[in-house]
């Protein structure tokens, strides 16, 4: 009872659990339909690519906002998120989105159950900030709604409401995400690198940098998902590439690579960059294209989600950061090989790159699943100053 209590204390714990698991058994599931041809009952309703884009995004990445989110408002307002049957309640929310494409073949059915986590996740976060108005922050509940607005979308798609207009709304989600991965690095990236390493230095930012990192990466957004005209994909990402580069240089000090927990933020952000990088080639060389998209979904995404749960549920259970389970450099490099295999080296290696397809996804599974077999009595245990 005691673990179950910890559990659902707070909302870090479930939800980095359920995330961490779901992307292990989801990229497998996915490896294995590409590789065998495996037709899923889910995919009646979700065309096999549709159900990897959707959940990678709405499934997975927003398991993960979820967690950071209920657990980082407690600290920004000094109120309890929602915790014990409520968070329980959530989860399972979450869970019965998951499977209702396999448990069921009444279409709109399937949408309203997957619909309903986010709206709910919206009011839970929404309660504390507005209590204490909060107001810096009620970005993140527009954030939340707006991708309850994007899933809508793919749903009507599905459905028959509308037409192609799931991949459009799966793509403006996923952009968006990465958006918040930014807004997020700019907000915590410069703290855990100077203060996590052996002697303390000081990060460099650039005030006019700053004032650029988002309105570059929206400028890039616009152009790739709406826009599509190839001289402003060009220029955007161009922009993009350097405006991030030197604020990750800012960053940076050699004392980094002593410290797993810090120089994989690093890794995930540079990431960001390369995918600008291949976005801009990719106007002249169009395979270029997934390259980019994924070492801006492995690369940022996955390397960055997967850091910044390692390094929350340390922290937040009274852990020591300079002490992570000792499996947390493989599991690193792993990703990281996730991403230079299915990013980079189709650009080397001719003739591959079906092979470098589910290479990749093998390692991202691995990769979570050592994560999760290392990190469940984290989660479930209480805080080690409360044993």
């Amino acid at each position: 009872m005691k673990n179950k209590a910890a559990l659902f204390s707070l909302g870090f714990r479930p939800f980095f659990l359920v995330a961490t698991v779901f992307a292990f058994f989801a990229m497998f599931a996915w490896v294995a339909v590409y590789l065998f041809s495996i037709q899923l009952s889910s995919f009646s309703y979700f065309p096999m690519i549709i159900w990897h884009a959707h959940e990678m995004v709405f499934a997975y990445s927003m398991a993960v906002v979820a967690g950071f989110l209920l657990t980082a408002i407690k600290n920004w307002t000094g109120k309890q998120t929602v915790n014990g049957f409520g968070l329980m309640l959530l989860v399972t929310i979450w869970i019965v989105g998951r499977v209702a494409p396999f448990m069921t073949n009444i279409p709109w059915l399937i949408a309203v159950l997957e619909m309903l986590f986010l709206p709910v996740l919206a009011i839970f976060i929404a309660i504390p900030l507005v209590r204490v108005r909060n107001k810096r922050n009620y970005l993140m509940i527009a954030l939340v709604l707006i991708m309850a607005a994007l899933n809508l979308l793919v749903h009507l798609d599905m459905l028959g409401v509308l037409v192609n207009m799931a991949n459009l709304a799966i793509k403006t989600a996923f952009y968006l995400i990465i958006a918040l991965i930014i807004i997020m690095a700019g907000r915590v990236f410069p703290m855990f690198s100077q203060n996590g390493v052996a002697n303390k230095y000081q990060v460099r930012k650039y005030s006019f940098i700053e004032k650029l990192v988002l309105p570059s990466y929206l400028f890039f957004m616009l152009s790739i998902v709406f826009m599509g005209v190839p001289e402003l994909i060009l220029l955007s990402s161009l922009i993009a590439a350097v405006i991030h580069a030197v604020r990750l240089k800012g960053w940076y000090n050699h004392q980094i690579w002593q410290v797993p927990l810090v120089w994989i933020l690093h890794v995930g952000y540079l990431f960001l960059i390369i995918g600008f990088i291949m976005s801009a080639i990719s106007v002249y060389k169009p395979s270029l294209y997934f390259m980019a998209l994924h070492s801006f979904s492995i690369g940022t995404l996955g390397v960055v989600t997967i850091a910044m749960m390692a390094r929350v549920s340390i922290g937040h259970t009274g852990r020591n950061l300079m002490f992570p389970p000792k499996i947390i450099k493989p599991i690193f490099l792993l990703m990281i090989a996730a991403v230079i295999t299915r990013s980079i080296m189709p650009l080397f290696v001719s003739g591959i790159y079906k092979w470098t397809i589910i290479a990749s996804g093998l390692m991202w599974s691995l990769a979570f699943l050592l994560f999760a077999l290392s990190y469940v009595s984290i989660w479930i245990k209480p805080r080690i100053d409360e044993l």
